[in-house]
C-alpha cells in the first residue's frame, strides 16, 4: 500500500515512521531542514518503549511520487488551501484522503446542518472555497489526533504518550467506504488505534474541548499543559473555558460527557507543550482560528455566551499577530 504523509512535522513524521516500520511504502512531503534530515538519515522516533528508525521517500514536490493509495494530510489547517492544487498529483479515483488537523475541520458543513451557519465551506477557514473545491468534502476522511509528538531536532521525533496512539476516523456523511476501511486497517497494522466512527464530529468536539483550554493557556503562559495548570488560578480559567466549549458543542447537537476536573488537575495532565505553543516557539504560523476562532464563531452563531473565550481569543490573536504568526481572517 502506497501512503503519502503530506506535512512531515511532528505528527506527520510520527505516522510516517510507524507506517514505514510496519512495512508500508511511505512517501513524505516536507521542507527545509526536516526534508534534508529525512532524505539523509530517515526518521528517528523516540518512544517510551524504544526507538524506531525508519527510511521513507521524501520530497518537497508531490509530483515526485504519483498517485497514492492514501494521502494523510498533517499540514496545519491554514496551509490546506495553498497545497490543494499541488496535491492533485497524489490523488487517484480511489485514493483515501485523510485530514488530521486540530480544531474544527474544513469539511464540517458537508451533509450536516449547523445552527446559525450556512452549509458549505466555513468562512473562517475556507473563505473562497479553495479547500472545499480542491479536495471535495465527499471524499474527505476526518481524523482526530490523540498522540503527543514533538520535533526534537530535524528528523528526530519524540512521542510522550502515556497510552497507545489513537486516530479515530470518520466520513462527514457517516459512511465507511473502501478507502476509509483500507487506511484504518493500515493504521491498525502500525499499532495505531483507528476506529471508524459514524459521527466523527462528536469526536472533533470532544478533542476541541481539550484544545480549547490547552492551546491558549499554554501559548499565553509559555508552559506545558501540566506547567500552565500549576500556575495559581489557571485551573479555574481552564475549567471555565472548557465549560463554555461544552455548552457550544451542546448547542450544535453534541451533548458531551466531559469530566472537566480530570483535565484541570495538573497531576493528571502531561508535561507536554501544546502544538500551538510549539508553533509559536518555532516561528510557525499558529492554528488560532481552527481551534479557538471557529469555536467562538460557533458560539456566536448559536447564541451561547463565552466570557472567558471572549478574552482568551483576542489575547492569543494579539500574541500571534505581534510575532507575525497569524494570517488575518478577523
Amino acid at each position: 500500500m502506497r501512503i503519502c504523509i503530506y506535512g512531515a512535522g511532528a505528527v506527520g513524521s510520527f505516522l510516517a515512521a510507524r507506517l514505514a516500520h510496519a512495512g508500508f511504502d511511505v512517501a513524505a512531503i516536507a521542507r527545509g531542514a526536516q526534508l534534508a534530515a529525512l532524505q539523509s538519515d530517515g526518521i528517528t522516533l523516540e518512544e517510551a518503549d524504544g526507538t524506531i528508525n525508519a527510511r521513507v521517500k521524501a520530497s518537497s514536490d508531490p509530483a515526485d511520487f504519483g498517485p497514492q493509495d492514501a494521502v494523510i494530510f498533517t499540514t496545519k489547517a491554514h496551509s490546506l488551501a495553498g497545497i490543494a492544487d499541488a496535491a492533485q498529483s497524489l490523488i487517484g479515483p480511489e485514493t483515501a484522503l485523510v485530514f488530521a488537523q486540530n480544531g474544527i475541520p474544513w469539511w464540517y458543513g458537508h451533509a450536516f446542518d449547523a445552527p446559525g451557519l450556512a452549509p458549505g465551506p466555513l468562512a473562517r477557514l475556507d473563505p473562497d472555497g479553495a479547500i472545499w473545491n480542491g479536495f471535495r468534502p465527499e471524499r474527505a476522511i476526518g481524523a482526530v489526533i490523540y498522540s503527543p509528538n514533538t520535533v526534537v531536532r530535524p528528523g528526530v521525533i519524540r512521542n510522550k504518550a502515556t497510552r497507545p496512539a489513537e486516530y479515530p476516523l470518520g466520513q462527514p456523511d457517516g459512511g465507511a467506504d473502501a478507502p476509509t476501511k483500507s487506511i484504518a486497517k493500515a493504521l491498525e497494522a502500525a499499532n495505531i488505534k483507528a476506529p471508524i466512527l459514524e459521527d466523527i464530529r462528536r469526536e472533533v468536539w470532544t478533542k476541541l474541548i481539550i484544545n480549547i483550554y490547552g492551546a491558549p493557556v499554554c501559548t499565553l503562559t509559555g508552559a506545558s499543559v501540566k506547567g500552565s495548570l500549576q500556575q495559581a488560578g489557571m485551573d479555574h480559567v481552564a475549567g471555565a473555558v472548557m465549560a463554555e466549549g461544552v455548552a457550544v458543542a451542546k448547542a450544535h447537537g453534541f451533548d458531551l460527557d466531559v469530566n472537566i476536573a480530570n483535565y484541570t488537575d495538573p497531576e493528571k495532565r502531561p508535561d507536554h507543550k501544546s502544538s500551538m505553543l510549539q508553533d509559536f516557539e518555532a516561528g510557525r504560523q499558529m492554528e488560532v482560528d481552527p481551534i479557538i476562532g471557529c469555536a467562538h464563531d460557533f458560539a456566536r452563531a448559536a447564541g451561547v455566551p463565552t466570557p472567558v473565550l471572549d478574552v482568551l481569543l483576542p489575547l492569543v490573536r494579539a500574541k500571534a499577530r505581534t510575532a507575525g504568526l497569524y494570517g488575518d481572517t478577523a
